[in-house]
């Protein structure tokens, strides 16, 4: 009988855990939500102790369905960024701030553009609100003894991986921003100066890969959970880098995109060129010398649902799946580029390829001929000529194959559209656990058993694949797009510059 490996994937607010055969086949899968605290200041937190225990009973109910099974190994990912506090004796400092915590937006905008170009400079990253090191000077400011009882500032992985084996490590993934420096790998003095963040130096842990092993399972945390005490546990990682990890993807020229409620696109590189102005995000491989640029458009499926949202009557359903079936018989009729009809998907201002909070999305080309169908078809093409742009600002279109995952993936009228508008085949796995079997290679591959994305990519996974068909039509229609786009930003700084409409 084959030995399990296990996987944990601590999300903002699900925490789920699953255990595999080496193949990949699923044996037993726990899941549970995550409570998070939003507080009218904009501050997003997460009692410590509370996030740990939930966690512990995840994996107690995946260990029971183990029952029979030996389980080799662990491996960890969780959300990242944000800053979890760890005080000298092991307990939390205060709450975890997370990666959405917006309490220090008026703090970030009145740093100097020179700190800003330092940051992006050693970890091509554009910061926001909720990375370490703004928030570290919030809770200088604002939480004194907060501060002062910190003896290790870590990640959500951190944090759990310490839970389970008493020993308390990083990633490169999770090290990436804002203070690590590529070219080094490590920790910047530069970078953290740039912050005034330099007494957190001592706090960081030095990163290490996540396919080597951080301890093993202690006689407590298997009272706690039901694991076999002295299993290996893997150096906790980012969610998104044990997603890719899943998909078996280590190498520059791989992309990965996911459409969900947000829209990611994710492209490894071996070179990242310096800009004048920071865009997007960064983060080191979990375990290859890759970088993973993540560019990020504020929305992704999110129009899909606002649009069918318009239309309770024509396009409402019971189900995701029923409203999209509505839609996409309308949408199918409409040719590449809806009839004339482009949709900007700024509903939400804007941060990749560009940076603009205030802009707003818009249709344009509307005339008295114009359909529900055409819309509908432009919003689905807007959404994904978004993702073609961060492509260009990045380089150019992908030279290979693109995976795709999320909700959007699961429609084959969407699927198409993007593979026409890439130029290149989509393809869309019928697995949506990526991110736990990549945890879970990890910590096979910290437990001596071979190279973490050669065993995730032993996965037989299949795939549903789009080949482009109308890729010369939509070269025209992204022009038009691009056209637009930029209009409609010069556009927005004039309208932002008029009186402000009365409340």
């Amino acid at each position: 009988m084959s030995k399990l490996w296990l996987g944990l994937d601590v999300g903002t607010t699900s925490i789920k855990a699953a255990a595999y055969t080496p193949k990949g086949g699923q044996v037993a899968i726990a899941d549970a939500a995550s409570n998070v605290t939003q507080r009218a200041d904009g501050g997003s937190e997460q009692d410590m102790e509370e996030i740990a225990e939930t966690v512990r009973n995840v994996l107690r109910e995946a260990t029971k369905q183990c029952a029979g099974h030996e389980i080799a190994a662990l491996g960890v990912a969780a959300q990242g960024d944000g800053i979890w506090c760890v005080a000298e004796d092991g307990s939390p400092a205060g709450p975890a701030m997370l990666w959405n915590d917006t309490r220090t937006a008026s703090d970030l905008a009145s740093l100097d553009e020179t700190a800003l170009t330092t940051i992006d400079r050693g970890c091509h990253t554009a910061l926001w609100s909720g990375t370490s090191g703004m928030l570290w000077r919030w809770i200088r400011a604002n939480r004194p003894d907060m501060a002062a009882r910190t003896a290790h500032a870590v990640t959500c992985a951190d944090w759990i991986a310490y839970q389970l084996t008493g020993h308390m490590a990083t990633d490169f993934s999770d090290a990436s921003i804002p203070f690590l420096d590529f070219a080094t790998q490590t920790y910047s003095e530069a970078q953290l100066a740039a912050l005034e963040c330099s007494d957190l130096a001592s706090k960081l842990q030095v990163p290490r890969r996540a396919d080597t092993g951080l301890g093993s399972i202690t006689a407590k945390a298997g009272a706690d959970t039901g694991l076999p005490v002295g299993i290996p546990v893997s150096v906790g990682t980012l969610d998104l880098g044990a997603m890719i990890v899943g998909m078996g993807m280590d190498t520059p020229g791989q992309t990965m995109m996911i459409l969900g409620t947000t829209a990611v696109v994710n492209i490894l590189t071996d070179q990242v060129t310096p800009r004048d102005t920071p865009l997007a995000a960064s983060v080191l491989h979990p375990t290859s010398d890759a970088v993973i640029r993540v560019l990020a458009p504020t929305t992704g499926a999110a129009a899909f649902d606002w649009f069918a949202g318009l239309h309770p009557q024509s396009l409402g359903g019971a189900t995701a799946g029923e409203v999209a079936d509505r839609l996409n018989l309308l949408v199918e009729k409409v040719p590449p580029g809806a009839n004339g009809v482009t949709f900007l998907p700024y509903l939400n201002g804007e941060r990749a390829p560009f940076v603009a909070p205030d802009i707003r999305g818009a249709f344009h080309g509307l005339s008295a001929t114009t359909t529900t169908g055409d819309m509908g078809r432009a919003v689905m093409e807007g959404a994904v000529l978004s993702l073609r742009h961060c492509f260009m600002a990045e380089g150019g279109l992908p030279r290979a194959p693109v995976q795709l995952t999320g909700g959007g993936a699961k429609n084959p009228v969407w699927c198409q559209i993007i593979a026409d508008v890439m130029g290149q085949p989509v393809l869309v796995s019928a697995a949506a656990d990526h991110g736990l079997w990549g945890a879970a290679a990890l910590g096979a591959a910290a437990a001596g058993l071979g190279d973490a994305v050669k065993l995730a990519a032993a996965r037989a996974d299949v795939f549903d694949t789009y080949t482009p068909q109308n890729h010369a039509a939509y070269e025209r229609v992204f022009e038009r797009y691009t056209t637009i786009s930029q209009h409609q930003q010069a556009l927005q700084v004039a309208l932002s510059a008029l009186p402000k409409d009365p409340s």
